[in-house]
Order: structure tokens, then sequence, then C-alpha cells
């Protein structure tokens, strides 16, 4: 069997998924407001959906790294500075067009999320092929 061709790309972060998370952060926000806690629950319960969201946008919009390649010595990551970094795959869901990579690097995960919006659907398709032997694998 032949194994998938090599692969590299410019990750950046899917406007699709910062949209979503907004807008569902601003829904928990409309809950918490109209839901029949006090003023100052209501105040702690929001104050915490603002600093998960911000937390979350922040990890989307400004990833650790912004380049992955896979071919035969593994995956690498390349931060902005340039610095390259080896990964080892730990998970891979494919779920309809929505792709999640898991990617160990030394002690620290970095997950890479692919939607159609923020990768082309050649590359999209090709990624989906890249062998996952010996790795756990959902679908």
């Amino acid at each position: 069997m032949r194994s998938a061709p090599a692969i590299a790309f410019d990750y950046r972060p899917s406007r699709l998924l910062i949209a979503a998370l907004t807008v569902m952060g601003s829904l928990a926000l409309v809950a918490v407001a109209l839901c029949g806690l006090g003023l100052p629950l209501k105040l702690a319960v929001a104050a915490i959906v603002v600093v998960c969201v911000i937390r979350a946008l922040t990890g989307l919009i400004r990833p650790a790294y912004t380049r992955i390649a896979h071919g035969e010595a593994g995956w690498v990551l390349v931060r902005r500075s340039g610095a390259e970094a080896a990964a080892a795959l730990s998970k891979h869901v494919k779920l309809g067009a929505l792709q999640v990579l898991d990617l160990r690097v030394d002690s620290r995960s970095f997950r890479v999320v692919v939607l159609p919006d923020n990768l082309e659907p050649d590359l999209r398709r090709r990624l989906a092929l890249i062998p996952m032997a010996g790795t756990p694998s959902s679908r």
C-alpha cells in the first residue's frame, strides 16, 4: 500500500469556529442575565464566562504554531519565530468536514482544528489520508 504524500500548510484559525465561539459566549451571557440568580452571582458567573471565552479566543486567534508539515520524518511544527519542533500525533478525529489533530510537542499538546474555511479542500483530503498507524483514532 502506498503511503500518503508529504503535506505542509500554513495553519490559520477558522473564522467559523471563532464566530461560533463568540455567539455561544454571547448566548451564555444572555442566559446568565435571564436566570433567577441574584445580581452578585450573575456578575460572578458572567465574569467567568467572559474569561473563558477570551481565553479560548486567544488560543484560537494566535496559535502557538503557524506552519504544520508531515513527511517521512514525521510531524514538524513551526513557530512564528521560525523555530521548528518535532511532534507526534496522539489523536486524529474526522467528523464530516471537521478534522481535529491532537499533536504532542514535548509534554504539551497542540490541537489543530481544520474546517472548510481554514484549509483548501485538496489539502483537507490529503490530510485525511495520512496514515494513522500506531496512533489512537476516532471517526
